[in-house]
């Protein structure tokens, strides 16, 4: 009770407890759809070629949603009204899923792939622009989405088994309302720097960029971000060009993986039982990192956190390519925390520094594209082409060659390059 009270006399503490809600159930809708939509393919019938088709599909609509919504976000400045939008329309396209012929199911597969990419840099955003104290708490708000997915993964399991796959999917509609509810209960102050008067704003972003070349006065950048949006802004700054490099090269041996995990723990002589496992280990592992995210970003450079997940990386697919039994699937998973976990919340907040202010959620949207979208691809179709004509072991080394690259890339970064962005003291 004491807790509640605090929390509501206190507006940082009700903010991040909105967002830790928020997140929670917003992960908990893609565990609903996400994580069983190609089992639920599988169950109509559909061959794996058609099934890697709309895959495909939904993984291409991906790389056009994030420039586009979060552009629009920016135009507008408004990420909570895109955000409800976007979640709106989910739930309108997911729910009834059950209800599809051939034709509207592969329209919603792509609806969804479209929306589902920017959203979640949408609502990463909204955290990370709402003031300095939410940026840096994002772990902790992130890591309760992390809880969200891993429970529901694991209940909604038992909710096929027992119910089918037509309740499954109308909870989806549920889950997603209470999505909109929590966000609509939340104020967006996220654009706020940008009507601001005075320099204080550049002010905390100089000290936390801390560049040779920061040569303009704070109050005559500000001026400029305001009025200039332009999208070509992001690909002339080097340190944006560098992220979204090291990004493709750490997500195309990822993705390669993780597009055939199924097969690859078949290999192994597992089943499905086996992929869930695997699934909620590489969920819930990733709540403690996030808890403590502001920690690692006060004391570690950014660069040395990007090289220290992509080691973990690398020794994922090591262990992916040295297994002989589904257990060594849950070491796997549990490594998802010191790979992905420091990665998310270190390529965030590097974004976030070296962004525009008035393009830091086409920023955000466009890194996670790079991950997700174009790295998907790349790898789905080089893994496949791998897979179908070398057999699994070239695709594994091929997965550990792009990985290493990373690795030695970042290594040199960090021991050589003294202008790496710092992180707050």
């Amino acid at each position: 009770m004491n807790l509640i009270k605090k929390i509501k006399a206190n507006d940082s503490y009700k903010i991040i407890t909105e967002f830790s809600f928020l997140q929670f159930f917003f992960w908990s809708t893609w565990a609903v759809y996400g994580a069983y939509l190609v089992y639920y393919l599988t169950d109509l019938g559909y061959s794996n070629m058609r099934i890697g088709t709309l895959m495909s599909l939904r993984t291409f609509m991906g790389l056009l949603g994030p420039p586009i919504v979060g552009y629009i976000c920016d135009r507008l400045e408004s990420r909570k009204t895109i955000f409800i939008i976007s979640m709106f329309l989910m739930a309108v396209f997911v729910t009834p899923l059950t209800f599809y012929g051939d034709l509207m199911l592969a329209i919603s597969i792509g609806v969804v792939g479209f929306l589902w990419e920017p959203q979640q840099s949408v609502l990463d955003s909204w955290i990370l622009e709402t003031s300095a104290h939410t940026a840096h708490n994002y772990g902790f708000m992130r890591a309760w989405g992390s809880i969200g997915f891993a429970i529901l993964v694991t209940v909604f399991g038992q909710v096929i088994e027992r119910f089918g796959w037509r309740i499954h999917f109308l909870s989806y509609g549920l889950i997603a309302l209470i999505v909109i509810i929590i966000a609509l209960n939340i104020e967006d102050n996220s654009y706020s720097e940008l009507h601001q008067e005075g320099t204080e704003p550049k002010e905390i972003e100089a000290k936390e960029i801390e560049t040779e070349d920061l040569k303009l006065t704070a109050a005559e950048e500000i001026e400029a971000e305001k009025a200039d949006k332009n999208i070509i802004r992001l690909f002339k700054n080097p340190d944006y060009i560098f992220i979204l490099f090291i990004t493709m090269l750490i997500f195309i041996p990822n993705q390669m993986l993780f597009v055939y995990l199924a097969p690859i723990i078949k290999s192994v002589g597992g089943n499905s039982t086996d992929l869930g496992y695997t699934l909620f280990f590489n969920a819930i592992s990733e709540a403690p990192i996030f808890f403590v995210a502001k920690y690692f970003l006060e004391k570690f450079k950014t660069n040395s956190l990007l090289l220290f997940s992509a080691f973990f990386y690398l020794l994922r697919i090591i262990i992916a390519a040295s297994a002989t039994s589904p257990v060594y699937f849950l070491f796997f998973g549990m490594l998802q925390s010191l790979s992905f976990g420091v990665f998310l919340v270190t390529v965030r907040y590097y974004v976030k520094l070296v962004a525009p202010a008035g393009l830091k959620t086409t920023a955000q949207s466009i890194t996670m594209m790079s991950a997700f979208g174009a790295a998907g691809i790349i790898g789905s179709l080089l893994g496949g082409y791998l897979i179908d004509n070398y057999g699994m072991a070239v695709m594994f080394r091929v997965g550990i060659i792009l990985a290493a690259a990373a690795v030695i890339i970042l290594t040199f970064v960090v021991v050589n390059d003294d202008r790496g962005l710092e992180n707050r003291n």
